[in-house]
């Protein structure tokens, strides 16, 4: 009896140690680009998907420069979310095989007949500083403004210091809902789509299966869309969702290519 007490006891100390050290692997750790239009709609997807697993998450909001350097230690767990360049550049992330978003990237401008000057690359450009997939589009341009958010871009638009803003769709219409967009308009054809896609560290890449197929099973069921519409409310136009366009490049065009037939 003694013994079998003595047993328990033991069981009971050993599980005490042991079910803390599992339950660390419930909580992972994201990196996140700070004022990324498109990581603000991603967060609320990567949160639904891992509320399935039942893992908790926490963020971590870092600037675009530090974003990926934070993602190579063991800081984190990985990045919310990234366009597919990531795994390219960066082996010790790993890309879960399924969009969680597409982003149009556009050009915005107060002009509507900007796009007719001959002079577009010397006009006064602005984009977000350290959007690596924004700076192609830009490339030998005379006159590029770095903002550090869209907030600050739109702004010196409608204030006539900038003629133009090269950005995804998203970043217009998260700020329309916070403020008056007053004169600012896409101007031009879209200059591509590009996917998003959720990234692990390698070191949990035991995860990757569990997180693919949540990720599919909310891509084709509808719930990806459901999220989406919630995000930009019931007024909000229809929105391209993953794989419903034909175009998806893995690498954004040159800034020649992305004026084509402007200029």
């Amino acid at each position: 009896m003694r013994a079998g007490l003595k047993t328990l006891v033991f069981v009971l100390w050993l599980s005490h140690w042991l079910v803390p050290s599992s339950q660390a692997q419930d909580t992972l750790t994201f990196s996140m680009a700070q004022n990324a239009a498109p990581v603000a709609l991603a967060v609320r997807i990567v949160e639904s998907a891992y509320d399935q697993l039942g893992i908790s998450i926490t963020k971590l909001p870092m600037a675009r420069s530090r974003n990926i350097l934070t993602a190579s230690s063991n800081e984190v767990d990985g990045i919310i979310a990234g366009p597919n360049l990531f795994d390219q550049e960066f082996p010790f992330l790993t890309r879960i095989d399924v969009p969680i978003l597409q982003i149009d990237i556009r050009i915005f401008s107060c002009n509507p007949d900007l796009l007719d000057a001959n002079s577009v690359k010397q006009k006064r450009w602005g984009r977000i500083n350290g959007a690596r997939l924004l700076s192609n589009y830009t490339e030998g341009y005379d006159d590029v403004w770095l903002g550090d958010t869209f907030q600050e871009l739109f702004g010196m638009l409608k204030l006539d210091r900038l003629d133009a803003v090269v950005g995804p769709q998203i970043a217009l219409d998260i700020y329309s809902k916070r403020e008056d967009r007053g004169c600012i308009e896409a101007v031009g054809g879209s200059l591509g789509q590009v996917d998003f896609f959720h990234y692990l560290r390698s070191k949990n890449g035991h995860l990757v299966p569990n997180v693919t197929r949540v990720l599919r099973d909310m891509l084709d069921t509808g719930k990806i869309k459901e999220i989406t519409d919630a995000f930009f409310g019931p007024n909000a136009k229809k929105r391209p969702m993953p794989g419903e366009l034909e175009e998806t490049p893995d690498n954004p065009p040159s800034s020649d290519s992305a004026t084509q037939g402007f200029n």
